[in-house]
């Protein structure tokens, strides 16, 4: 059975791509079982996260009570936007439908980032759940000129880890690359995730989905076998510069 929020998640792309501010701190606060992975470690400073918005449990199928759900779930990041909480939040297209959407955010904690959406039924009953992992921000989206009113096709791509462990040679060399691709080339913005699966996450409004793999082909980890995943993002007009 499919996911009982997907169709709607799909109606409400404008208004998710439009919630991109500048962010400060929350109040922290328990609510551990709303995440997807338990990886990401806990820091001692308000830092930036990098969430990907996942598939949690089915069978949701009453209309009433969804359109609700899907009310309060565009609430709370209105809410967040309010609060200045939030960086960026936008859907995302999946092939297999189990990644929904961004939200970038600064926290104190893992605990602290569960408490900013536990108003959100979806993410509270786990029909969505969240993977977090601290971020690096090596060049952020954009969180001033955006056109909240109109919505543009980007694409994320994300580096996965691998297999191999880069040397510190290959791992400077990579680092170097990617700088290269944020200045010189296709891409607009890039984060390093210090946990999970994921290794590097890249932002392009290029949607040569191929001339983008091939971009990120010669770096040291996929060279290595480490897998590289190019898919359609939403976000407002602006968001993404280049």
């Amino acid at each position: 059975m499919p996911l009982p929020h997907r169709r709607a998640f799909g109606r409400t792309a404008a208004v998710l791509a439009a919630l991109v501010l500048s962010a400060c701190a929350a109040p922290t606060s328990v609510a551990p079982d709303i995440f997807s992975s338990r990886e990401a470690r806990a820091p001692s400073r308000e830092e930036m996260w990098f969430v990907f918005l996942e598939s949690g449990k089915t069978g949701f199928t009453e209309r009433t009570a969804l359109e609700a759900m899907q009310r309060g779930h565009i609430a709370n990041f209105q809410r967040l936007f309010g609060e200045k909480k939030l960086f960026a939040a936008g859907p995302l297209k999946d092939p297999t439908e189990f990644k929904r959407g961004i939200a970038i955010v600064k926290a104190a904690s893992q605990q602290t980032l569960a408490d900013y959406f536990q108003p959100d039924q979806y993410v509270r009953e786990g029909y969505l759940k969240l993977n977090a992992a601290p971020a690096l921000v090596n060049k952020p989206l954009a969180t001033e000129g955006i056109d909240s009113s109109g919505v543009e096709e980007v694409r994320i791509a994300q580096v996965m880890r691998g297999d191999k462990v880069l040397s510190s040679t290959e791992a400077s060399a990579q680092r170097a690359m990617l700088q290269r691709l944020v200045d010189q080339g296709p891409f607009g913005a890039w984060y390093t995730l210090e946990a999970g699966p994921v290794a590097e996450v890249l932002f392009s409004r290029s949607k040569d989905d191929k001339a983008l793999q091939a971009a990120l082909a010669a770096l040291p980890a996929v060279k290595g076998g480490a897998p590289v995943a190019v898919w359609t993002q939403w976000f407002a007009k602006g968001v993404l510069m280049k």
